[in-house]
């Protein structure tokens, strides 16, 4: 028997793939190297003696919700265990969240791995990725044990505001801490608890203050390649390195992030930013 990919993960790659048409397949990756073969039957990226099927895939995290994945995966029967940013889910573990400490921390690709069992890893049964809906931030109020795509939210957002959290997804100590020095900060009341009012005031301190010498504030208008300004050096900002570094003007790979961002949202990634991508980045549009 030809080796091949356990069935119950092409159903998953497919619904991936459904979901999120553009993303990187950089990291992709299911038959083991060099490495993996060394360790036989221990690692699922190499073929089982019984039936030649693999029963890992690791899927480039650029471009997609990688949490979103997570959350689907451990509701799924066949899925053993996932691996995320130094962060393993484990069926034997009852899926809750422990430390990874293997050599290779996920950061760049999601492992998911399904059971031996013939049934389990035969399964076409759907994983629910393509209809999921994507918790944002502010959707819920979030507080000391949530988990989910909206943490990461707003881990992502404290992280420009230095608070050095390491974005997991996972509503932990150090978010709790940070989270009530910031509401202290603002004089909210101290509580840890991100609720409507936290959510505004964290949405305002990462909003940059427009200079009167370029005039445009972000939301005000809807800006593409050619544009310069203020509201140019907030989108370059939000998206980071994918748009080239700051800067004010709205050139060739400041197009680029943005068309990046907008697919991994879900949006048409034309690389403008119009009223949908303004608040998609959590811009109020004034125009």
């Amino acid at each position: 028997m030809s080796v091949h990919l356990a069935p119950a993960l092409r159903v998953l790659r497919d619904e991936i793939n459904t979901r999120w048409p553009h993303r990187d397949r950089g990291s992709d990756g299911w038959i083991g190297d060099a490495a993996h073969q060394a360790r036989g039957s221990r690692s699922d990226h190499n073929p089982d003696a019984d039936d030649s099927s693999v029963n890992a895939l690791d899927v480039d995290v650029d471009g997609i919700d990688p949490l979103l994945i997570v959350r689907q995966a451990i509701a799924h029967p066949s899925c053993q265990y996932v691996i995320y940013n130094r962060v393993i889910w484990s069926r034997t573990r009852g899926f809750t969240a422990a430390r990874y400490t293997g050599p290779n921390p996920h950061n760049k690709h999601l492992h998911v791995s399904v059971s031996h069992t013939r049934a389990l890893e035969d399964s076409t049964r759907p994983w629910g990725i393509a209809t999921a809906t994507a918790t944002r931030l502010g959707d819920r109020v979030l507080r000391d044990g949530c988990r989910g795509s909206d943490v990461r939210e707003l881990q992502t957002l404290a992280n420009r505001l230095g608070a050095g959290l390491t974005v997991d997804g996972s509503f932990g100590p150090k978010t709790t801490a940070w989270v009530r020095g910031f509401q202290k900060a603002r004089s909210l009341a101290v509580d840890g608890v991100v609720g409507a009012a936290t959510v505004a005031a964290l949405r305002k301190a990462v909003t940059p203050t427009p200079r009167p010498s370029t005039g445009n504030a972000p939301g005000s208008r809807t800006v593409r390649r050619g544009c310069t300004g203020d509201d140019i050096a907030f989108v370059r900002r939000f998206i980071g390195s994918r748009c080239g570094g700051p800067g004010t003007d709205f050139d060739a790979g400041t197009e680029a992030g943005v068309r990046w961002y907008q697919r991994m949202r879900g949006l048409t990634d034309d690389g403008i930013v119009g009223p949908l991508t303004w608040k998609q980045m959590g811009v109020r549009v004034t125009y």
